[in-house]
C-alpha cells in the first residue's frame, strides 16, 4: 500500500494547502489523497486504487472478501493499483496481484450544492477479464453530466467463482467482492461530496448478470437504489453453474490433481501459482463446447450461511419475488451475437464442429441427454428455424449472428423483464434495444469487426471514453455525437431522478418519453433520435425459445434428467 508516515509532512499539509493538483479527502479508513485530472474539457478529481478489502491469498483465496484495516497516514491515491490476475487480452502479468481488490473515484471538480448521485460500475469481460480501469471506462462523460463514479475490481475465474460447497470454497467470492465494495461506498462516498442514498449499480455483459445477481440478494439490501443492466442476464444458460464441485475437480485435473476430495482439491489450489490456475481455466478445448466456448466458471447456488449471497437458481428466486425492487433500466442491442464472429474466423473449426452436429448450439441449460431423440429434435428445429437447414457459412453469417444473440443474451434478457416486471409490481422498467451501428461502436473497433448492426458491447463507445474510441473523438460524425449526448442525457437523468425522461436541458434529439415497458415490453429503439416501438422486441424469435423452454419443463416436470451432466 502506498502510505506517507512522515509526521512533518502532515504538519505542512495543515500549514499550507496541497497543491492545485492534489486533493486529500478524509475518509473513516483513513486519509486519501487524489489528483486533478483534466481531460477532454472537463475536470475531475480522480482517487484511484483505494483498498477496500485485505488480498485475498493463502488460505483467504477463494474466501469472502476481508474488509480493510484503517490506515495511518495517508494514501497516495494518485495510480490505479494492480489488476485481478486474468489473461492477457486487456492487461499484462506485470500489472497483475491478487492484491488486487480496491476501486476508483471519480468525482467532478465543479461544486454541488447537494451531494452528487452516484454511479458504481461494474465492469464487464465473461467473469475472465476485465478490471475498473479506464481501458474501457473511462468516466468523462458522466463527470460532465455532474455524476460521481466508482469503478472496482473483483475476483475474476476460478479465484472469483469456484465452490466445492464448503466454507473454504463456498462460491461467488467475486459477487462479495462486489457486495464489499457497495458497502464501501454507502459508508465512505459522503465524504468524497456522494449521496450514499442516491447510488446506481451498473454492468453490461458479465456485469449485467452480477448487477441482476446482486437485486436477487438479501444481503445487497440499501445499498443501491436503481440498476442499469445492458446484454447480460442471470437467466442465462451461461452464468449459472449447476455442477460446481465436478467443474471444481475437472479443473484440478488440469493441473495435475488426482484428488476427488474437494477439501484436498482447495488445499492444493490455494498452494498453487495463481497464474498456473489463470493458464488451466482458460483451456476449453473440447469438441463438445460447441459454440460454448466462453463458458467460464460462474456464479453457484451456495449453501445457506451468513456470508451466502445466492441459495438457489435466480429463476427459483425471482419467482418468489425480488428482494431489490428498485427502478431498473435493461436492455440489449440489435446483433449481440457479432461478439461471435472474430472467433469463429480465428477458428474455422468450431463451424466444421456446429454444421457436423447441430446439438452442440443447444443451451447448456437444457439438458437433454447428448443423443437423445429431445436432443436431436431440438437440434433439427434450430437448424431449421435459423438456417432454413442450410450449414452454417460466409452467406449465413447473419443467421448465426442472430442464433448467438438469442441464446445468449436476448432470451434471457426477455424472459428477466417480464418475469420482473410481474413479480416487482414495479412501474419503472426502462427496456431499449440499442440499434446505432456509427463511428463509436466500442466492440467492432476493438475486435476490427466490420458487419452491420450494433454488437455487444458496442453502447459502450457512447456511454464511456474507451482507449479504442478515444482517438476517434474529435473526428466522430454528428449522429454519433448526438447518440453519446443521447445516451448520457437519459442515464445521468436516471441515475439523478430514477426516470430517463426527467430533462433539465433539451439540447439532445430526444422528443420522445422513454416510458415504462408495460405488461407489452414496449421499448426504447437507442440511437441518435430515440423512439418508443410497441414490444416485445423480435418477437417470432423470442416465441421460438418460450417454446422451447416450455418443452424442456414439461420434460423435467415427466421426470426428465435435470441433474444430467451439461456436454
Amino acid at each position: 500500500m502506498r502510505l506517507v508516515y512522515v509526521v512533518v509532512v502532515s504538519v505542512l499539509v495543515l500549514a499550507a494547502p496541497a497543491a492545485t493538483s492534489d486533493r486529500v479527502v478524509e475518509t473513516l479508513s483513513g486519509a486519501v489523497r487524489g489528483r486533478l485530472v483534466r481531460d477532454l474539457n472537463v475536470t475531475y478529481y480522480a482517487y484511484l486504487g483505494i483498498p477496500y478489502a485485505e488480498a485475498p491469498t493463502g488460505q483467504l483465496r477463494f474466501k469472502p472478501p476481508v474488509p480493510k484495516e484503517p490506515w495511518n497516514g495517508t494514501l497516495d491515491a494518485t495510480a490505479y493499483g494492480p489488476v485481478c490476475p486474468q489473461d492477457d487480452r486487456y492487461h499484462t502479468r506485470s500489472e497483475m496481484s491478487e492484491d488486487c481488490l480496491s476501486l476508483n473515484v471519480y468525482v467532478p471538480a465543479r461544486p454541488a450544492l447537494a451531494p452528487t448521485p452516484v454511479l458504481v460500475y461494474v465492469p464487464g469481460g465473461d467473469l475472465q477479464r476485465c478490471s475498473g480501469r479506464p481501458v474501457i471506462y473511462g468516466p468523462q462523460f458522466f463527470m460532465k453530466y455532474g455524476v460521481m463514479c466508482v469503478t472496482m475490481n473483483y475476483r475474476l475465474g476460478a479465484l472469483g467463482f469456484l465452490s466445492v460447497q464448503t466454507e473454504d470454497a463456498a462460491g461467488n467470492a467475486a459477487l462479495k467482492d462486489i457486495l464489499l465494495s457497495l458497502q464501501w461506498v454507502k459508508r465512505h462516498i459522503a465524504q468524497f461530496g456522494g449521496d450514499p442514498d442516491n447510488v446506481t449499480v451498473g454492468g453490461e455483459s458479465a456485469g449485467a448478470v452480477l448487477v441482476q445477481y446482486l437485486t436477487l440478494s438479501e444481503r445487497s439490501t440499501n445499498l443501491f437504489h436503481k440498476a442499469s443492466i445492458i446484454s447480460g442476464s442471470a437467466l442465462g444458460y451461461r452464468f449459472f453453474n449447476r455442477h460446481p464441485i465436478k467443474t471444481a475437480l475437472d479443473l484440478g485435473k488440469k493441473m495435475g490433481f488426482q484428488t476427488k476430495d474437494p477439501n484436498e482439491l482447495v488445499r492444493k489450489l490455494q498452494e498453487a501459482d495463481v497464474f498456473d490456475i489463470v493458464t488451466a481455466q482458460g483451456d476449453k478445448t473440447n469438441k463438445r463446447n460447441g459454440f460454448r466456448p466462453f463458458e467460464p466458471l460462474t456464479p453457484v447456488a451456495e449453501a445457506p450461511s451468513p456470508h451466502a449471497v445466492i441459495t438457489q437458481h435466480p429463476l427459483e428466486i425471482v419467482k418468489q419475488g425480488i428482494p431489490q425492487a428498485v427502478p431498473i433500466i435493461v436492455g440489449i442491442t440489435t446483433h449481440e451475437g457479432i461478439k461471435m464472429l472474430p472467433f469463429i474466423r480465428r477458428n474455422p473449426i468450431l463451424a466444421l464442429n456446429l454444421n457436423e452436429d447441430f446439438e452442440l448450439c443447444i443451451p447448456s441449460d437444457i439438458e437433454y441427454p447428448y443423443g437423445s431423440r429431445e436432443s436431436q429434435d431440438l437440434a433439427n428445429s434450430i437448424k431449421q428455424f435459423y438456417f432454413n437447414n442450410e450449414t452454417i457459412s460466409n452467406t449465413t453469417l447473419l443467421n448465426f449472428v442472430n442464433l448467438v444473440s438469442d441464446t445468449q443474451v436476448t432470451y434471457s434478457t426477455d424472459r428477466w423483464i417480464e418475469i420482473y416486471k410481474n413479480m416487482a409490481n414495479s412501474d419503472r422498467v426502462y427496456y431499449f434495444v440499442f440499434d446505432f451501428d456509427g463511428d463509436l461502436n466500442w466492440y467492432k473497433l476493438f475486435s476490427k469487426t466490420q458487419f452491420p448492426g450494433a454488437s455487444h458491447a458496442d453502447h459502450l463507445g457512447y456511454m464511456f471514453v474507451t482507449n479504442t474510441t478515444r482517438p476517434l473523438l474529435p473526428s466522430a460524425g454528428t449522429e454519433s455525437k448526438e447518440t453519446v449526448q443521447v445516451v448520457l442525457q437519459l442515464w445521468t437523468n436516471f441515475i439523478k431522478y430514477g426516470n430517463p425522461s426527467r430533462l433539465t436541458w433539451l439540447t439532445c434529439n430526444i422528443r420522445e418519453e422513454w416510458s415504462d415497458c408495460g405488461t407489452q415490453r414496449n421499448y426504447l429503439a437507442l440511437n441518435n433520435r430515440p423512439y418508443m416501438v410497441p414490444g416485445p422486441p423480435l418477437r417470432r424469435r423470442l416465441h421460438f425459445w418460450r417454446q422451447v423452454y416450455a418443452q424442456y419443463e414439461s420434460y423435467v416436470d415427466r421426470g426428465g434428467r435435470l441433474e444430467a451432466k451439461t456436454p
